[in-house]
């Protein structure tokens, strides 16, 4: 489990067991938050992805490609504070293993991730901005009856805007959205970095002009 730093965990090996001891996480998955019904206040959920961005960061920074993110496997530990979890699916840049690129959920998967191309932050990117798309709306970019229908979107349709999807959503949010899910890798934000700092101004249009937004913080 990943936030800006590595959670504590304890592997414990025995003679005739083992078991690793992991934080405790009370708060559940941001699945739960991800239907139109269910949505969180939108400052929250931009306050979220941002703490998400510098959580992808450190990982990209160790080598690691998350591969399956989605609001699943982000997880609630109080508030706006989130932790990104599973970590099974993972793509270690630096392992010489032969590791294959067609891992994740359909629903979330880059378009690069689809054609089994190499995998950069850019693949996670596109991923969290499905979860950021899903969260603000309470539905996926992308639907399909079939694999292959929802293949063909992802590959060759653009997402409608999300502010078209949730009425009362600020027109501002959607370019912040649409260009984390570009299909191409190059046309995303380059860093990490550069995606926060554009969901910071997001967070000001929705929230009292009195609150300080955790990317003032952080």
């Amino acid at each position: 489990i990943y936030t800006d730093e590595v959670s504590p965990s304890l592997l414990v090996v025995q003679e005739d067991s083992g078991h690793i001891a992991m934080e405790l996480v009370n708060g559940g998955d941001l699945s739960q938050h991800a239907t139109a019904e269910t949505l969180l206040p939108v400052g929250d959920v931009l306050q979220i992805i941002f703490k998400c961005c510098g959580a992808l960061d450190y990982a990209f920074r160790e080598g690691i490609v998350h591969r399956d993110i989605k609001p699943a496997n982000i997880m609630i530990a109080a508030g706006t504070e989130v932790k990104i979890a599973d970590f099974g699916a993972a793509l270690l840049r630096k392992s010489a293993a032969v590791q294959t690129a067609s891992i994740g959920s359909p629903f979330y998967m880059s378009p690069e991730q689809m054609e089994d191309k190499p995998l950069t932050h850019h693949s996670d990117m596109y991923c969290l901005g499905v979860a950021l798309y899903e969260l603000l709306t309470g539905q996926k970019p992308f639907l399909a009856d079939t694999l292959d229908g929802l293949v063909q979107k992802v590959l060759h349709q653009d997402p409608a805007p999300p502010s078209s999807v949730r009425a009362d959503l600020p027109k501002a949010i959607d370019p912040v959205v649409l260009r984390a899910l570009s299909k191409r890798p190059e046309s995303r934000y380059a860093t990490w970095s550069d995606f926060a700092l554009q969901l910071s101004p997001a967070v000001k249009l929705v929230l009292p002009p009195e609150a300080i937004p955790d990317s003032e913080k952080y």
